[in-house]
């Protein structure tokens, strides 16, 4: 099979299985633009490349959370919304309001200096922050966390902080920093949702659940395919909060509040005149147009890819996947 990619940005054709067990071709594009002032995208200089692993914050620890997704599958439900960056402030401030909203959806986040657990009057309680003019939003910094013993887990982020078996080995380490405004943290024992705007690892909750049962069955009438209970979702990698099951479309608003020095960083989803032929030996010749499933946004440096993918059949027997080719389609 020959793959060919005639348009300027980042495409490439990835061997995967499907939700089915299906051998596929996926056309994996990207498209990376700056994000002028004025809210109107412009083409990168340097296009990002295709993912086909996930990038690690820390990859030498036993749990780190994901700088930036594998762009490596084959469907997605509806889009991906991912926000990478930090809160920033033009003084130094002790908290900070920041707020991703995409559609008429808010997502808001209270983010916090660095803070750390001690031992009050009545229990074991958070202690005020430091001061900062620029804080990471990482899921290291929200709650979350193994326990020292290993058991004890909170399994929708598991490199957070603020998990513990007794709430006394929580004292002078450190404290959630990112959480919801309407659920703070002010103690040992808060253990609200955990919050953020990055990728969800696939061995965290909900993506682990939706990755289906991987029992003896599997293992022995199923092993190396899917899990027939196997939910396309597990494919999705964005804050429950941010995953829109309705993919996004061109026009639909993007605002960043908080993540940059001159303010909010916003933008429209544009149209993106791209489409995918494959042709087959019996089944000829098939045209997708794909839709954004995956938006990664860097605020901090004005910057966001837009992902879209069309997987295809490699066939068997006579209907064998000849060619896959990667065009910019005709105006007009």
């Amino acid at each position: 099979m020959t793959f060919a990619n005639n348009t300027p940005f980042a495409a490439l054709d990835i061997p995967l299985l499907d939700a089915r067990g299906r051998s596929t071709v996926v056309a994996v594009i990207k498209v990376t633009y700056t994000i002028r002032p004025d809210r109107r995208l412009a083409f990168a200089e340097v296009p990002h490349p295709i993912r086909v692993n996930d990038e690690m914050w820390f990859p030498d620890r036993a749990e780190s959370s994901i700088r930036l997704p594998t762009d490596a599958c084959a469907e997605k439900r509806g889009t991906d919304v991912i926000v990478v960056g930090d809160a920033i402030s033009r003084r130094p401030v002790t908290a900070l309001d920041v707020c991703v909203r995409v559609r008429d959806v808010d997502v808001p986040l209270r983010v916090h200096g660095p803070r750390v657990f001690f031992r009050g009057v009545v229990g074991v309680a958070i202690g005020p922050a430091a001061p900062f003019e620029r804080q990471p939003i990482l899921y290291e910094n929200a709650y979350g966390g193994v326990a020292d013993e290993g058991w004890t887990v909170e399994p929708r982020n598991r490199a957070g902080v603020g998990v513990a078996k007794q709430k006394a080995d929580l004292v002078d380490r450190p404290a959630p920093q990112i959480e919801h405004p309407a659920r703070p943290h002010r103690a040992a024992g808060d253990a609200h949702p955990p919050v953020g705007y990055g990728a969800i690892a696939l061995h965290w909750s909900p993506r682990l659940e939706r990755s289906g049962t991987f029992d003896e069955v599997w293992r022995t009438t199923r092993m190396p395919l899917p899990p027939l209970d196997f939910d396309v979702r597990a494919n999705n990698a964005a804050h429950p909060s941010l995953l829109f099951e309705q993919p996004l479309s061109p026009g639909d608003a993007i605002a960043i509040g908080g993540m940059h020095e001159d303010g909010p960083v916003a933008f429209e989803v544009p149209r993106i005149p791209i489409v995918v032929c494959a042709k087959s030996d019996i089944s000829g010749r098939v045209e997708v147009r794909p839709s954004v499933d995956t938006v990664v946004v860097l605020p901090n440096e004005r910057v966001v890819e837009m992902t879209m993918r069309a997987a295809f059949a490699q066939g068997r027997g006579r209907d064998v996947l000849r060619e896959v080719r990667v065009d910019a389609e005709a105006s007009g």
